[in-house]
């Protein structure tokens, strides 16, 4: 190779989630997760690509917003955004690190982003071709879910099956949020079932959640690999029943969706089955994914709880969130203006999170909002007053 030549890898790619820099100081740095595929591979193969882990790769950039404003002219970014871009290990900045999916997503040395571009969004500088391409992007994504079987809500909650004495565990996963439903004493199920992804892989607990039986199931509050890797990981999982909502995703998500075959079923609409209700969030944004994704309450003797997923208090339906006693805060406490609701008897409200991670989580004036609601705090990562560890939300 010539001297001064540097192999790049090309990648399409939709923004998955971004961490703002602080907006007081320019020269911070902020964080974009895309969720990418090498567009070598698309490009020849075209949606057949999607279904190997060989082209496929979860990518974490980083920069100031100064630099992507000047150097890349992107515009404002939003989540749901597809990107073309290059990666090269000239050295350069933007740094950018690459989470392979044939190496399990396990972050090597970082490389150098050499260009970068929008192909859809809002206010995006489109090229000849960009928009058939980006549409061409997200067919290929929904292919999965056009397969898949689609059922109701009610048919997720029938899962739960006949009366008993229901437990509702938040498992201490690290940055992440799974939650354990038993009923008399034994596991039958999740809602959510997620690990940190590499950058915050740090935070994940040495003692794994439990393993049960192939009779179980799980119910994805929506499709952020923080609320389903850890079922990703182990093939035990793999072989429940997975009930999730419909929602845009990127091509390693569908990936993972393709290896679930059968057994994933997407659900819609809302349900009461026995005690339990499950429910969608009210956002009209359909890349907003937090907003538009589901929420568990069982009520039983008067008493109510909730698991908020990662949906904002002011997106929940109100009758789901009408006298809760205790509560799971939404987004591992990341910073949200919504004003909780007041507890209706003595509960706690838990953040499911862990330390390290990258994310800021949990947010202080978030926490201050649940408590000047009336809330008792607890959380799944260690503090100055509690060990890490699992919380109780029902009984």
């Amino acid at each position: 190779m010539p001297k001064g030549k540097f192999e790049s890898t090309g990648y399409y790619g939709v923004v998955e989630d971004i961490i703002d820099a602080d907006p007081r100081n320019l020269y911070t740095r902020s964080f974009m997760l895309i969720d990418a595929i090498r567009s070598e591979y698309f490009d020849r193969e075209g949606e057949l690509a999607i279904r190997e882990r060989r082209g496929l790769a979860l990518v974490r950039a980083m920069s100031t917003p100064r630099r992507w404003r000047e150097q890349f002219h992107l515009g404002e970014v939003a989540k749901g955004d597809w990107l073309s871009f290059e990666l090269d290990d000239s050295g350069g900045i933007p740094r950018a690190w690459e989470l392979r999916a044939e190496n399990n997503y396990i972050a090597d040395r970082h490389r150098s982003i050499k260009s970068m571009r929008r192909i859809s969004g809002v206010g995006a500088q489109l090229q000849n071709g960009d928009d058939e391409l980006s549409k061409r992007l997200t067919s290929a994504t929904k292919i999965p879910r056009r397969k898949a079987s689609q059922v109701s809500a009610a048919a997720a909650l029938q899962r739960l099956g006949s009366p008993g004495r229901i437990e509702i565990v938040v498992l201490d996963v690290g940055q992440a949020s799974a939650a354990l439903i038993k009923r008399n004493g034994r596991p039958i199920g999740f809602f959510d079932v997620g690990a940190p992804i590499w950058f915050n892989k740090g935070s994940f607990p040495k003692i794994r959640p439990p393993l049960f039986d192939r009779r179980g199931f799980i119910i994805l509050s929506h499709w952020d690999f923080d609320h389903f890797d850890l079922g990703r990981r182990h093939d035990p999982y793999r072989n429940f029943y997975w009930f999730a909502p419909d929602q845009p995703v990127g091509p390693n998500t569908a990936n993972f969706q393709f290896e679930l075959g059968r057994r994933l079923k997407f659900i819609d609409g809302s349900a009461t089955i026995g005690g339990f209700s499950l429910s969608r969030g009210m956002s009209t944004n359909p890349n907003d994914r937090n907003g538009t994704g589901y929420q568990l309450r069982y009520e039983e003797s008067a008493r109510a709880v909730i698991l908020t997923g990662d949906t904002p208090y002011d997106l929940i339906q109100t009758k789901m969130l009408d006298n809760v006693s205790a509560l799971t805060m939404p987004h591992h406490a990341g910073r949200s203006d919504a004003l909780p609701p007041r507890p209706d008897q003595s509960g706690p409200a838990i953040a499911s999170y862990g330390n390290p991670n990258f994310y800021r989580h949990p947010n202080a004036e978030t926490l201050d909002l649940h408590k000047n609601q009336g809330w008792r705090i607890e959380t799944t990562a260690a503090t100055s007053t509690s060990l890490r560890g699992d919380r109780t939300l029902f009984p």
